[in-house]
């Protein structure tokens, strides 16, 4: 007959020192304690299921004291008495909490924005913080905590709704757009099984909205009156001057804000804006007259130590609101129905089309709009150059003269 197995003791196991090879000291039941050549300690119980003879893991001593590990043993045998394998359950217990963890993981909200950070620095300033917002504001109170799977089609028709309830027709459009995205990104990287976004047809969700132009001018006489008027403005110098730099070059109203004074060229008379921050993601090249330059050097007194060229008053190290020049329209007694800062783009793209000698494309490409193929709009940007700084200065003398004249 054999010896009973002697149960073991916190003393006995305390006691265990490591050989050259794993050994094991059993505390009967099964129920054993593996001895690594390290010194490692390890609690296993060997068992047997559907006739194989198989071996579960129970944890490491001592964060499994003798007490706990005899009662895993009593637990894998009620398991075993009930037809369960208790190794099979402890791994279905692993893959679900891996499947909570990773449902905690990736939510819409958190890839999200792991999406937009990837992407930062190769979009615009505006360009992010216009997709940020769109997210905040109308995306993740809805579905941000959701797991990206479980986001419908309902539920983003639903976000686009409520916007399009709101008036911001354009914004609901490129908050669609954006979702899409992310969910094309995430589908590519294994995040997302499909893109929900796909089965949504946005005209069908917002309906078709009517064009609408950016209010100008284009008549000599309120022309001048404009640019009296800002020259006139009592606020503040940089806004003041922001909005005369931008008569001056038409550029987009993010890249005045966003000008940096690395990004000016003196001595070549140019503007050289990086790709991230233009729409078309390439590089542009602005050419400054003498007019041009003026502004910029009248700025250069007041924040030529700084980052930005039209600095925050508040805080230096940022650049003016995006509001900040559409206010001081509004103040000079503009209504939007009338002009916006974007006005100055409209107004040269008609007068110069309409009354200077310049070709289409050149004032097209100053624009930084897309003219050609892929392969001819890097031949465009430079072969227009030259054409460019003619046009630019042909469009710096009818400001002056119809200010000076009228």
């Amino acid at each position: 007959m054999a010896a009973a197995t002697q149960p073991l003791t916190n003393a006995s196991i305390k006691a265990a020192k490591p050989t050259e090879k794993l050994y094991k000291l059993s505390d009967g039941g099964g129920l054993y304690l593996a001895i690594s050549p390290n010194g490692g300690k390890s609690w296993r119980l060997k068992y047997r299921f559907n006739n194989k003879e198989k071996t579960y893991s129970i944890g490491k001593y001592p964060a499994i004291s003798l007490q706990d590990a005899r009662k895993k043993r009593e637990e894998a045998k009620t398991l075993l008495a009930n037809g369960i394998d208790p190794s099979q359950q402890k791994q279905e217990i692993k893959q679900q909490k891996k499947k909570e963890d990773e449902k905690k993981e990736h939510t819409f909200k958190k890839l999200a924005l792991h999406r937009l950070e990837k992407i930062q620095e190769s979009i615009s300033e505006s360009h992010y913080k216009r997709m940020l917002r769109g997210f905040q504001n109308d995306c993740f109170p809805y579905i941000g905590d959701k797991h990206i799977d479980e986001v419908t089609a309902d539920d983003i028709i639903e976000i686009l709704q409520k916007m399009e309830q709101r008036g911001v027709h354009n914004s609901a459009k490129k908050v669609h757009q954006a979702i899409s995205k992310t969910y094309k990104w995430a589908v590519s990287n294994r995040y997302a099984k499909r893109n929900p976004a796909n089965d949504i047809d946005i005209n069908e969700v917002l309906g078709k909205k009517e064009v609408k132009h950016y209010a100008t001018i284009t008549k000599d006489e309120e022309i001048k009156k404009l640019l009296l008027t800002i020259d006139n403005y009592s606020g503040e110098i940089s806004t003041r001057l922001a909005l005369r730099l931008m008569s001056y070059t038409v550029v987009r109203t993010s890249n005045i804000l966003q000008a940096e004074w690395s990004e000016i060229d003196f001595k070549a008379k140019q503007w050289n804006i990086p790709a991230h921050k233009m729409k078309t993601k390439r590089e542009h090249i602005v050419p400054l007259t003498d007019s041009a330059i003026t502004v910029v050097k009248e700025m250069q007194k007041i924040t030529g130590t700084h980052r930005y060229i039209f600095s925050s008053t508040k805080n230096k190290s940022t650049h003016i609101s995006d509001g900040a020049m559409r206010g001081a329209l509004r103040r000079l007694g503009y209504t939007k129905e009338q002009f916006t800062p974007h006005g100055f783009r409209a107004m040269f793209s008609s007068i110069t089309h309409e009354k200077s000698p310049f070709h289409h494309e050149a004032i097209e490409i100053h624009l930084a709009h897309s003219v050609g193929s892929g392969v001819s709009k890097a031949y465009n940007r430079a072969k227009y150059l030259n054409e460019r700084r003619e046009l630019m200065q042909w469009w710096s003398d009818y400001l002056d003269e119809v200010k000076k004249d009228g």
